[in-house]
């Protein structure tokens, strides 16, 4: 029987180092299984998007790396036919690995590399803003920035805990946006503090934000966290850090399949921690992707 072919790309930065130190363990693992595995380690994050485009010529397209080296590789993949288009692979050595969690990927990475050579297949919504995917979620207003802002070595050092820090320190001084959309017929028109549009039901390592959420649904779930004072966000934002569940007077959480949004000032988005496009920005699930779980 022919080997399949899968090409095998790591990001050496991620999380806290450690995947290059089992390289060799992981090559086994998928050469014992049946794969050719060729191997790119990415020297950028537009590098790795650039790899995936060129991945139509394998079967599997296999990713170490956190959230935002998987938002790179999925936005390369779709622009491959769907019929070229090769199964994902995720190997969850980053930060927070919200989309692994998702997905109920074990952490340990020989299990993780167990997974895909198992060879079982899901098909997992993608997200859409204006012209850029998301396999997680879209997010605009307070923390949105934060993941940039901490240094690598910081994060690598700390893992999550890095963002929060951040956030909590911004929280005091950080000044609400207006944002305005139709949905269900009802008109919004108010500042708001934070806007989430969620795939999985994992967001930064807060595991019940959107606990209902789902990766096959057809539809993205929406959170919006409406202007208040920043005691009570505080409180809002402390209650998801203890993992406990987020309602409020001042959230609002509904579905959707497509969703424009205007904000009054022009304001940037944050997809799966990378930097998204500017507003207003059109909200849609209307693609799928494959990928091991």
């Amino acid at each position: 029987m022919k080997n399949k072919k899968m090409c095998l790309v790591y990001n050496p930065y991620a999380g806290r180092r450690k995947f290059t130190a089992q390289l060799d363990t992981v090559i086994r693992i998928f050469q014992e299984s049946g794969h050719d595995v060729s191997i790119h380690r990415t020297s950028s994050p537009a590098d790795v998007e650039q790899v995936a485009k060129q991945c139509c010529d394998v079967e599997s397209l296999v990713i170490a790396g956190g959230d935002g080296s998987i938002h790179r590789i999925v936005n390369g993949l779709m622009k491959i036919p769907s019929n070229k288009r090769p199964v994902l692979g995720i190997l969850p050595v980053g930060t927070a690995n919200d989309l692994a969690y998702a997905l109920h990927l074990p952490q340990r990475l020989v299990q993780a590399c167990e997974v895909i050579a198992r060879g079982r297949i899901f098909g997992m919504d993608v997200g859409m803003v204006n012209q850029r995917y998301f396999v997680n979620v879209a997010c605009a207003g307070l923390l949105t920035d934060v993941s940039s802002k901490v240094d690598i070595r910081i994060k690598n050092t700390l893992g999550q805990l890095a963002y929060y820090l951040k956030g909590l320190e911004t929280l005091p001084t950080y000044h609400p946006f207006r944002v305005k959309f139709v949905h269900d017929e009802v008109e919004f028109d108010e500042e708001i503090l934070l806007l989430l549009v969620v795939n999985g039901f994992s967001v930064g390592g807060l595991r019940r934000l959107v606990p209902r959420a789902s990766l096959s649904d057809g539809k993205l779930d929406v959170l919006i966290v409406r202007q208040t004072g920043w005691p009570d966000a505080l409180r809002i934002l402390l209650n998801a850090l203890r993992g406990e569940q987020v309602d409020h007077e001042r959230i609002d959480k509904f579905q959707i399949r497509d969703l424009t949004i205007y904000t009054d000032n022009v304001t940037c988005c944050d997809l799966d921690g990378e930097i998204g496009p500017d507003s207003p920005w059109h909200i849609q699930v209307n693609s799928k992707i494959s990928v091991f779980y």
